[in-house]
């Protein structure tokens, strides 16, 4: 008890030691688009609204968007960029079933109406994932603002620097640490998984292989395992299921309660059960008077993720559309 009592204060107090700034992401500011496009966070959120209102499974794919654009290649931007030969970032396998593209491109063509020119289609996608969360009953934060848009897509930066479905903590945190975030970091956001839905071929393995052996995964709730068999059978690839069982449309702790019990979808979200510090973490989070504490830290770490090779000043380019061709 007393030895896991110590890995969770040296979890909380450790504070995400990730992100030493910058100095290009310490250029980043709360309030950058103040005099040069005022109330733009206002009319990217009232824009979102409407449209999480009309699709609840939206917030997760605005989310997952940032995610994938920041672990690609920093976050620039340049995972909405397009390639006629299928060699930009979102033809890559990693980002095959990523979506929320259409919502940005609505959303920057109201941005560019009220002010030409001013707001990177980057900014516009930390603004989303932030309103992503708070519209799904997450943290409430502010977005740190000024970056610029890449204007180079390469399909071999999201299959090299993003996290595997299936991937142990030694490995995640091996990604995470690329992109000089913490392991806290890695086991915060994680918890992005408390909203959203995965298909079937990126948790199967766990259900028909897990081993190599053609065995299914021993740390799987057995009902819960009988339940995605029945609705995920050899070689579906187009049906999805929810990455949180409990509440996929709330920002909660039940996914730490899902990774828990044995009822976590991908095998990288139950990995955290095989570490001791992201099991100690877990294990807090699984009590709900620390919903405050883990939306504190998951505010911070996006904050953090935010921060990834941005461009800033005169490096990138502001464009009027986000989804350009490339080639």
């Amino acid at each position: 008890m007393a030895s896991r009592l110590s890995l969770l204060v040296l979890l909380l107090v450790v504070a995400a030691a990730s992100a030493t700034l910058t100095s290009t992401a310490a250029q980043l500011q709360y309030g950058y688009y103040n005099a040069t496009c005022p109330g733009v966070e206002d009319l990217v959120r009232e824009e979102l609204l409407a449209m999480f209102a009309a699709d609840m499974t939206l917030p997760a794919g605005l989310l997952r968007l940032h995610f994938h654009d920041c672990f690609g290649a920093g976050c620039d931007a340049t995972l909405l960029l397009k390639s006629h030969n299928g060699t930009a970032q979102r033809d890559a396998d990693p980002n095959s079933t990523v979506r929320g593209y259409e919502a940005i491109e609505a959303v920057k063509a109201k941005v560019e109406a009220a002010c030409p020119l001013v707001v990177s289609c980057a900014d516009l996608l930390a603004m989303a994932a932030r309103d992503a969360v708070n519209f799904t009953q997450g943290p409430a934060y502010q977005v740190e603002t000024g970056r610029r848009d890449g204007n180079v897509s390469r399909k071999e930066d999201a299959e090299r620097f993003l996290p595997p479905a299936d991937g142990n903590v030694t490995v995640l945190t091996q990604y995470f640490a690329a992109q000089n975030l913490s392991a806290k970091d890695m086991i915060v956001l994680s918890a992005a998984h408390t909203i959203g839905a995965a298909h079937c071929p990126s948790f199967s393995k766990r259900l028909y292989n897990s081993s190599g052996a053609g065995d299914q995964d021993p740390a799987m709730d057995p009902a819960y395992a009988k339940n995605l068999t029945a609705a995920c059978p050899p070689g579906n690839v187009a049906s999805v299921q929810p990455l949180d069982p409990v509440s996929p449309n709330r920002f909660d702790l039940d996914f730490y309660k899902s990774v828990a019990n044995g009822t976590a979808l991908l095998g990288s979200d139950a990995a955290l059960l095989e570490d001791s510090l992201s099991f100690a973490y877990v294990q807090l989070m699984t009590n709900d008077s620390y919903l405050d504490t883990f939306f504190a830290d998951f505010a911070a770490s996006m904050i953090n993720m935010g921060r990834i090779g941005v461009r800033t000043g005169a490096d990138g380019e502001i464009r009027d559309t986000c989804a350009i061709y490339v080639d």
